[in-house]
């Protein structure tokens, strides 16, 4: 599937890479649904991909944190590549308007899948890594990694690690509805309830909206007894 040239490079500025064989791109941005032969469609460079960044994030984090343990360092990597994460970054860089899907994938909403979003991501990893080489691929990764250190990494996670406990369980997301927003402009102050199903599940309040729903998924996890 050719894809505009719009389009190519208007993902490269996203990405913040120029590619050197533009082919690569078109092939980490089309899904099988398009595509049915391996070599027509992502699947391949999505587990080249993977690696690379695997490998990309272990380093990162042996680096980063000279003295963390081996366990704390493979939980602290888990976070960071774990699907919801590399969702966020996917829709952060836009790729669910570029992902080249079929019109039945289209209709079911596809590209709004965490698990397609991820696969996409690592494709694209796979491709820069293919045209530029490692090095080039790590600082691309390293770029658009949640800016997290390790005192925070347990509190940020509050909201995905809720969110993968009911898709686990019920293949459906918890619901944030903002109750209360008060206070200046410079000073603003937000509370956000999360339900599941209707259910309350907790409150929390921050000076931002996502603050808010970090904290109201703690109080959700501590009530499910998850924390």
């Amino acid at each position: 599937m050719n894809l505009e040239k719009e389009l190519i490079q208007a993902v490269q500025e996203k990405l913040g890479y120029h590619f050197q064989e533009p082919r690569l791109l078109e092939l980490a941005l089309t899904h099988r649904s398009v595509a049915h032969e391996p070599q027509s469609n992502n699947e391949r460079l999505e587990l080249l991909g993977d690696a690379v960044l695997q490998l990309t994030v272990s380093t990162y984090l042996y680096r980063r944190f000279p003295q963390m343990p081996e366990g704390e360092l493979a939980k602290t990597r888990s976070l960071l590549v774990r699907e919801s994460t590399l969702a966020e970054i996917a829709r952060e860089l836009e790729l669910d308007r570029y992902l080249q899907v079929g019109e039945g994938e289209r209709r079911s909403g596809a590209q709004q899948r965490d698990s397609l979003l991820c696969d996409v991501l690592e494709a694209v990893y796979g491709a820069i890594y293919l045209d530029g080489g490692f090095a080039r691929a790590q600082e691309v990764i390293l770029r658009h990694l949640p800016a997290w250190d390790a005192g925070e990494l347990a509190l940020l996670d509050a909201k995905s690690t809720l969110q993968e406990y009911f898709q686990q369980r019920a293949k459906k997301l918890p619901v944030y509805t903002l109750v209360q927003e008060s206070g200046p402009d410079h000073d603003k102050r937000f509370v956000v309830e999360v339900h599941f199903e209707g259910e309350f599940l907790g409150v929390g309040s921050g000076t931002t909206k996502k603050e808010a729903e970090q904290a109201a998924a703690r109080q959700a996890l501590a009530r499910l007894g998850l924390q």
